[in-house]
């Protein structure tokens, strides 16, 4: 198993294992595979970022890419402290062998190197007991509780705010 950053090149990839991520863990996130799947390889290419502030954590087994961790560093100048996880997601079977653990750590270790960055912040479903503990294990603390955040085949969901302050 490697972890690494994504590159432009592993777009196709990446476009897979996001769709699976839509839809198998539908209320995990705020995108939806019908807004994601018609996506063009050269759109999925400029949304992957590569530079210091913005990056994709990937984990492959061999070539093939099985987890993600997105991170974004807020661009307006008043909010450049702070930046955000997002797009959180492992395949099922390479669930419970503390990868996700790896890919976090790799993120927050380059996070934590952004000059000037103060704060991360992600958002998690309010029902997502085993992330929401391993937020909670690195220093992360709920600052926000939004009710009916989203709304997946007919219900709604809701959803924890929670933040890391970096000394």
């Amino acid at each position: 198993m490697k972890i690494r950053i994504i590159n432009k090149g592993d777009a196709a990839q990446y476009k897979r294992l996001r769709l699976e991520s839509l839809l198998k863990e539908p209320i995990s996130f705020a995108s939806s595979f019908e807004e994601e799947h018609n996506r063009s390889l050269e759109e999925i290419k400029d949304r992957i970022p590569e530079n210091q502030d913005s990056f994709i954590y990937g984990l492959f087994d061999e070539d093939i890419l099985v987890g993600m961790v997105g991170f974004q560093r807020e661009k307006k100048i008043k909010f450049k402290h702070k930046g955000f996880i997002w797009g959180v997601y492992i395949t099922e079977e390479y669930r419970g062998k503390g990868y996700s653990k790896q890919m976090l750590e790799h993120t927050l270790t380059s996070a934590k190197s952004i000059p000037g960055l103060k704060k991360i912040q992600l958002t998690v479903a309010a029902t997502n007991n085993s992330a929401k503990k391993l937020y909670e294990s690195y220093g992360f603390a709920v600052f926000g509780y939004e009710k009916e955040a989203l709304y997946v085949d007919g219900f709604y969901l809701d959803e924890e705010h929670m933040a890391l302050h970096i000394t």
